[in-house]
């Protein structure tokens, strides 16, 4: 039984069902509670909180790492890196960055136990040094993600999205613009839509920089667009605002319009 839940909700989260996912990684979960199996109860709430990641629901997976971690600690075990890595992205999401960098350093510490949560963790830390323009955390979070393995994809878009934004912090826009670029395809092709959404923004602020408003409005307007379509709300308002500001000045009146109105069908939901 605990095996074919966890069957059909990895198979749901791979057909992008993430809510039917996280409804049978829940069933999972009482399962391995039944069975009294610490490991497949850590491997259950992994896959909730991802799921429940992935359906935009950052709090209720900082619950079910915090539950689970917690669990686990009563039997004298430690967390797996990857289990407190989603905790640390939850923390992320729900714009708490301080906590979210702290747990990702340890998960970073890590990566004799899990090397691929340890460099997502790295990404992480140099995602929040660079939104603190702490230019000197975003170098090392790249030294460390560059040593890392393995060289997946993910770990591709990772590292050249960390440049990406290294770039910007030096004002060096044209490397950044190439650097977002070669992040926007990997995302894509990965089906990365969230990572996706923020090369988007990372190509809008290098062409603003460049002094191209036009061009930048209409990548913060398909950031926008994808972020509403995922459920993310205050990004897609916050991205379609800016698209439709810069729109405005660069008298790209239809962006300006098309702004317009995906804020106002987001705001009817």
């Amino acid at each position: 039984m605990l095996a074919r839940a966890n069957q059909a909700a990895h198979a749901a989260l791979e057909m992008e069902r993430p809510e039917e996912a996280a409804r049978l990684y829940a069933t999972a979960l009482a399962r391995a509670r039944e069975r009294d199996d610490p490991a497949a109860i850590a491997d259950a709430g992994l896959g909730r909180a991802t799921a429940s990641l992935d359906a935009g629901q950052p709090q209720v997976a900082l619950d079910v790492t915090r539950e689970v971690s917690t669990e686990l600690a009563r039997r004298g075990l430690q967390a797996p890196p990857a289990l407190l890595l989603a905790q640390a992205t939850a923390l992320y999401r729900l714009r708490r960055a301080t906590e979210a960098h702290s747990i990702a350093s340890t998960v970073t510490q890590r990566g004799a136990e899990d090397a691929e949560a340890a460099a997502r963790a790295a990404f992480l830390v140099g995602l929040i040094a660079a939104e603190r323009g702490d230019a000197a955390g975003l170098d090392a979070a790249r030294a460390a993600l560059a040593g890392a393995q393995p060289r997946t994809p993910a770990f591709r878009a990772d590292l050249a999205e960390l440049e990406a934004r290294a770039a910007l912090l030096r004002g060096d826009a044209r490397v950044a613009a190439a650097q977002a670029a070669t992040t926007a395809a990997t995302r894509q092709e990965a089906l990365d839509y969230r990572g996706l959404g923020r090369a988007l923004v990372l190509q809008a602020e290098a062409a603003r920089r460049l002094g191209d408003p036009a061009r930048a409005a209409d990548l913060l307007l398909r950031a926008g667009r994808g972020a509403a379509a995922r459920g993310e709300a205050s990004e897609a308002r916050r991205w379609l605002g800016d698209a439709r500001a810069l729109a405005a000045r660069a008298g790209a009146r239809q962006v300006e319009r098309q702004a317009q109105e995906a804020m106002t069908a987001l705001g009817q939901r």
